[in-house]
């Protein structure tokens, strides 16, 4: 009998739920209080997700889940990691050269190549 083995993963690949709290009645209010409520507490922002791979060089928080995945994917596991090559002409970024993120190849095509891309492509409304 054979065991296999696989990298550590401190992190589960999907999302972990959240136990929902009860719902109790809503009661009445005084006519006074009936239209201002206390603010709904906010959750922290800041600095509430940390990698906890051991000896990561680039230890530190991050304010959204989605920047530690990408974190834990680009640095811990680059080799599941799908590169996005240059596409200027003759550019040696490519293949496992290539960019870990679309938005960073562009940066490099404005900056190396000083290729006039726009920020946001026309007819595109900002949110």
């Amino acid at each position: 009998m054979s065991m296999q083995c696989s990298p550590y993963q401190p992190y589960p690949s999907v999302r972990q739920q959240y136990p929902i709290q009860s719902i109790q009645p809503r009661r009445q209010q005084p006519p006074s209080q009936q239209y201002y409520s206390e603010p709904a507490p906010r959750p922290p922002t800041t600095g509430q997700y940390v990698c906890l791979y051991a000896q990561c060089a680039n230890a530190r928080n991050f304010a959204r889940y989605a920047d530690l995945q990408r974190h834990v994917q680009v640095v811990h596991n680059p080799e599941t990691l799908q590169r996005v090559d240059c596409e200027y002409p003759g550019c040696h970024r490519k293949g496992e050269h290539g960019f870990s993120r679309k938005d960073k190849m562009v940066d490099h095509m404005r900056e190396v190549h000083k290729a006039e891309i726009p920020k946001r492509s026309p007819g595109r409304k900002s949110p």
